[in-house]
């Protein structure tokens, strides 16, 4: 597939777009863009209730999967929110999980469960039952199937920096794993950690799988890199809208120690991040979030990221079609697949998931 690379070139106003030029992007409301599909309270088991719903991912039969943000358990659910099984329990032996950081469904319909903190992937079966461990030469945080294989940003042993290394290397962060080998690797940072060192505690990578493509990219930057299934580079997608506050970049010595309480929120507070990257059929879905501080208001906000708009594109074209479409306060997009979920995450249960669907035409028309 060959996409093109950042390509949206805004029209300006009063003036005629060339003959087969790509219509400007959208500025329009979730519910002009989506339709809802369904409505999902997630089941619950009374003596295994959910702190707070972490990872998401869909299956490719039907159902999706969710792990438990502050425990560590993976839960399966059907396509109307019932609890089908459940499984996981803090410890370092077999089948234990110190934290899980991510899950994903195979195209078998196997679980993988990932643990920040153990060098092995954890299979499951279609029934959340204990399967299979792999050890791999490295942590992976989270992962997605990428046809019989997997795709796992990890930390591979032999590139861990140690000292001094550890501010001028650049080690790659995407990498196939074939069984428990290392197929390819790639996706480095265009700079340095001693350049920003600061960005690694803001930064994450959000990534998406779409047939023989893969969409990475670094939170605190545009664009999204799309790489092939051999780990080729083939092409870049996405440029944010006017209304983006891109993340700083601090000249060496700009922050003065002990004083964060007072510079973190001047200078990041407000600052835009690319959150989360979601594929449904021919359409890329990306979430931006906004830096939050609490103030002596907020007694129950947290320091992070908050999910606010989406911008959405043509991902076989890199079309930019829709830009800056308001989230729900307090909502977070989970995931893509056959439909995009929204947790409406009002911080207690019952939590609600809202699945939506493209609607067939533009609100221009």
């Amino acid at each position: 597939m060959r996409v093109l690379g950042v390509v949206t070139v805004l029209a300006v106003a009063g003036c005629e777009r060339e003959p087969g030029a790509a219509p400007p992007p959208v500025r329009a409301t979730l519910a002009e863009v989506f339709a809802t599909e369904a409505v999902l309270e997630l089941g619950e088991d009374p003596q295994d209730s959910i702190s707070s719903p972490g990872v998401f991912a869909e299956r490719p039969e039907g159902g999706f999967l969710l792990t438990d943000e502050h425990f560590p358990r993976v839960r399966s659910y059907d396509e109307d929110g019932r609890l089908e099984a459940a499984f996981g329990r803090f410890g370092q032996g077999p089948f234990e999980f110190r934290g899980i950081s991510g899950v994903t469904a195979t195209s078998s319909g196997r679980v993988v469960v990932f643990d920040s903190s153990q060098d092995r992937l954890t299979y499951l079966t279609r029934d959340l039952l204990p399967d299979t461990m792999v050890r791999i030469p490295g942590v992976a945080r989270e992962g997605a199937s990428l046809g019989e294989d997997l795709l796992l940003r990890v930390t591979l042993t032999a590139e861990r920096p140690v000292g001094i290394a550890r501010f001028v290397e650049q080690p790659r962060l995407f990498h196939r794993l074939a069984g428990s080998e290392v197929v390819w690797s790639a996706f480095r940072l265009p700079f340095v950690p001693r350049e920003r060192s600061y960005w690694s505690s803001y930064v994450w990578f959000p990534f998406a799988v779409a047939g023989d493509s893969i969409y990475v990219a670094s939170s605190l930057r545009y664009p999204v890199v799309i790489l092939s299934a051999a780990g080729d580079s083939i092409g870049e997608i996405g440029a944010p809208s006017a209304s983006y506050r891109p993340f700083p970049v601090l000249e060496p010595g700009s922050l003065t120690p002990g004083r964060d309480a007072e510079q973190l929120p001047r200078l990041f507070g407000g600052s835009n991040t690319l959150t989360r990257i979601s594929v449904l059929g021919s359409r890329l879905v990306l979430t931006h979030g906004v830096f939050r501080y609490p103030t002596a208001s907020d007694a129950f906000t947290t320091f992070g990221s908050y999910h606010a708009s989406l911008d959405i594109y043509d991902r076989h074209t890199g079309t930019k079609l829709y830009e800056d479409i308001p989230l729900p306060e307090g909502s977070r997009v989970l995931g893509g697949g056959r439909y995009l979920y929204v947790l409406d995450d009002r911080g207690f249960p019952p939590w609600r998931i809202t699945k939506l669907k493209f609607r067939e035409t533009r609100p221009d028309g």
